[in-house]
């Protein structure tokens, strides 16, 4: 992509994109209104500056990757939301009890620093982090985070997000302005009172969202391990916006774990690549007698440990690159507590030269599932290890490999209860009409893909999916009905297809997805009611959006 076309490409999307952000009418909306009505135009378009400002600073993290923030945010977010909820009361207050007959007397005296009204506007609006989330749905939706953009592209981007804003909002104090003069001096008083009681009514649900969301909070959730948030346990030097590397040029091998509270079922997935095994290239370590030692074909994996007992998944190549009339082999090895537990030979799915490649290492009732590959996951080796009770997982690096791990997420999965039952109910066709037509929840119902954005070089559709979303306590399963290309003779009508989880923000939720080999989706991903009868899922980590459809119940 040429200088001025992606110029182009950035200018509307960030058009749109700005637009977007600002066009729910919000608290900060109402202000804008306020005081346009009140104190004349120019303060409440200044207003809607200030919030053009704090939309154009979450923008700013959420594009250049300081999803630590994002992660802060959400941790502190009922905090946070009671903090703003407790500033919108108090400006609700005075709103209610404030005269306008002091303004329409002294329009001298009335008019306000339009740096103060900037201001009020930024607060208003950066008191709800909730924009972070609808912010990584645009930039999913309108993909505009991609390789190929450079620097500049990324400035006239931002700017045109902020341009966007600004045409919002001068097109309501504009509007609002025009229709002004049929105020008088009794409805001035009326709308500061209606708009006051509403301001009031947004922080009460926020204060109500937010206490709700403290005493369901669920302490089992993923925790998310990359260059920005940092690798917590597996990277000691704390070190924040590179990949982890783990260079082992000893001649013992080196471990790096993460503890775990002794779980029963966990999904570990994450992205690596041996530095030592590229095209041409061999580890280096030192030897016990301090000579340098070249080590062909270095191996690396990844260990579970508790109990006194240890399993090891290690990945290896046994030939040098090739080219694709002769692929080279990998070797996959599984030992248990020291022992040989299983091997598989590869000559395809992993390339182990030239990139990245996911993988994932699950447990279940007991099974370890090691699964991976470059474009898509591929069972790689089994294990049942039922004596084996996790307290630790990590990765092993032999002598001479240089690990680099992108990315890791590890997922403790919820215990599954009523799982025979409710299949039974939305296996059938009557009954699962019969629950719906039952049901107040917007969200309960049935579902299916309305359209999807996906980066092909990250994750592919699994098909044309239709799904029943049902109840369970304060979050949501989700249910295969039919529509799977992937794999189809596994899916069942009934089966679980994933979940929803509250996040404390109203209508926006952690979303846990079944991919098609039966096994979590790595990764995090978001999902928000966006309008009625759509849900927007975003998975964030593998630059894709898909949108849901209500339809039927």
């Amino acid at each position: 992509m040429d200088l001025i076309e992606g110029i182009l490409y950035m200018m509307w999307r960030g058009l749109a994109i700005g637009i977007i952000i600002s066009a729910p009418m919000g608290p900060v909306g109402i202000l804008c209104v306020q005081r346009t009505l009140e104190k004349g135009r120019r303060t409440g378009f200044f207003t809607g500056v200030g919030a053009a400002a704090s939309d154009l600073f979450y923008c700013l993290l959420t594009g250049f990757g300081l999803s630590f923030i994002e992660g802060f945010l959400k941790t502190n977010q009922n905090a946070i939301q009671i903090i703003g909820s407790v500033v919108l009361v108090v400006f609700g207050l005075y709103l209610f009890k404030s005269n306008p007959a002091r303004t329409l007397r002294k329009p001298d005296a009335a008019r306000s620093s339009h740096r103060r009204d900037i201001l009020q506007g930024f607060l208003f609006t950066f008191s709800n982090p909730l924009i972070i989330f609808l912010i990584i749905g645009l930039f999913a939706r309108f993909n505009f985070l991609l390789p190929e953009i450079s620097l500049p592209h990324y400035i006239t981007g931002f700017a045109f997000i902020f341009i966007g804003a600004l045409l919002w909002w001068w097109i309501v104090s504009y509007f609002i302005d025009k229709v002004r003069s049929h105020f008088n001096l009794r409805s001035m008083w009326l709308v500061n009172r209606i708009i006051g009681c509403v301001i009031m009514v947004f922080a009460l649900v926020g204060v109500i969202t937010a206490i709700s969301g403290m005493a369901s909070a669920d302490t089992r959730g993923p925790v998310y391990l990359n260059p920005a948030r940092g690798f917590g346990a597996f990277d000691p030097a704390g070190g924040r916006g590179v990949p982890l590397v783990i260079e082992n040029s000893s001649p013992d091998t080196i471990l790096r774990f993460l503890p775990l509270d002794r779980v029963e079922e966990f999904s570990f997935s994450f992205r690596a690549a041996n530095l030592a095994n590229g095209s041409g290239t061999a580890g280096r370590h030192i030897s016990r007698d301090g000579r340098s030692v070249a080590k062909a074909h270095p191996s690396w994996g990844i260990v579970v440990a508790g109990g006194g007992h240890e399993l090891l998944f290690s990945v290896s190549t046994l030939d040098d690159a090739r080219d694709e009339l002769f692929p080279t082999r990998v070797r996959v090895a599984a030992s248990l507590d020291g022992a040989d537990a299983g091997e598989k030979i590869l000559t395809g799915g992993l390339d182990l030269f030239d990139g990245d490649n996911s993988f994932r290492l699950g447990r279940h009732g007991g099974e370890y599932l090691f699964a991976g590959g470059n474009r898509s996951y591929m069972p790689l080796l089994g294990v049942a290890a039922p004596a084996l009770s996790p307290d630790s997982i990590g990765f092993y690096v032999s002598p001479g490999a240089v690990l680099s791990v992108g990315y890791a997420s590890l997922c403790v999965l919820a215990d599954r209860h009523g799982e025979d039952s409710l299949t039974l109910l939305m296996a059938d066709d009557s009954e699962r009409a019969a629950y719906f037509n039952r049901s107040s929840d917007a969200v309960e119902g049935e579902w299916e893909v309305f359209d999807r954005m996906f980066d092909d070089s990250q994750l592919r559709p699994g098909g044309d999916y239709r799904l029943a979303i049902v109840a369970e306590g304060s979050d949501y399963r989700i249910v295969y009905l039919s529509g799977a290309s992937k794999a189809p003779g596994r899916w069942k009508p009934g089966m679980t297809k994933g979940y929803l989880r509250q996040s404390g923000f109203r209508d926006v939720y952690d979303m846990e997805w079944i991919d098609p080999a039966g096994s979590p989706l790595c990764g995090e991903i978001k999902a928000q009611l966006s309008a009625q009868g759509i849900l927007d899922v975003t998975f964030v980590d593998h630059g894709s959006n898909m949108r849901l459809k209500k339809t039927g119940h």
